[in-house]
């Protein structure tokens, strides 16, 4: 389920931002500068008879960043222990050393160990995030599953287009359809500007 209606404060704390969240392909980049944590929370419409624009304002996550901060994607797992509305939020390194371009990742959530191919590389995903797999061309296919009772169960199977100019990472979440062996899987692509659409941007005065 994608997630819709969350905002994060800004860094002095007077007002917040809407998030948009995307269910298979990255966020827009937001930039943050100030104190820890940063703090996610929902807003609700809450009318009164002197001001019928109120919004209620509930906390629902919150993350702190290591100094000196960084770039990072944040992914929201819900937090199934709590009452109310809660994430745990990961902050998983989303820079170019991490994840170099022309190269792929891993976020396994489904809690299964998991062996496969990349390629014609063997791989083997733990859960949380993988070390990065760097790729050849354009054009390459990924098959993994996991073992269960003595047998091999395929939990996804394609081919898939990644070439030099982009970086990708695969999430790996529990299936649609409990005790199935098929896996939700999706692929956030990141392509940089190519040299031409460089030359066109010019910083504003």
């Amino acid at each position: 389920m994608r997630l819709s209606d969350i905002h994060y404060f800004l860094g002095d704390r007077t007002g917040g931002a809407p998030l948009t969240f995307y269910s298979s392909d990255r966020s827009p980049v937001y930039t943050y500068e100030g104190l820890n944590p940063i703090v996610f929370y929902r807003e609700t419409p809450a009318p009164t008879d002197l001001d019928p624009n109120v919004v209620k304002r509930t906390k629902i996550g919150e993350i702190s960043i290591p100094h000196p901060g960084g770039e990072y994607l944040f992914i929201f797992f819900p937090n199934l222990n709590a009452e109310n509305e809660s994430y745990i939020i990961y902050p998983m390194d989303d820079s170019a050393n991490a994840l170099p371009f022309g190269s792929v990742r891993f976020f396994n959530a489904s809690s299964q160990q998991l062996v496969g191919k990349l390629d014609k590389d063997r791989i083997t995903l733990g859960n949380g995030p993988s070390k990065a797999y760097p790729l050849s061309g354009s054009n390459h296919s990924l098959t993994f599953g996991f073992e269960h009772e003595g047998k091999y169960h395929i939990s996804y199977q394609s081919p898939f287009q990644l070439g030099p100019r982009s970086r990708g990472i695969f999430m790996i979440s529990p299936p649609f359809i409990k005790g199935s062996a098929l896996l939700q899987t999706r692929l956030l692509r990141d392509t940089r500007l190519s040299e031409e659409t460089n030359q066109n941007v010019r910083p504003s005065d």
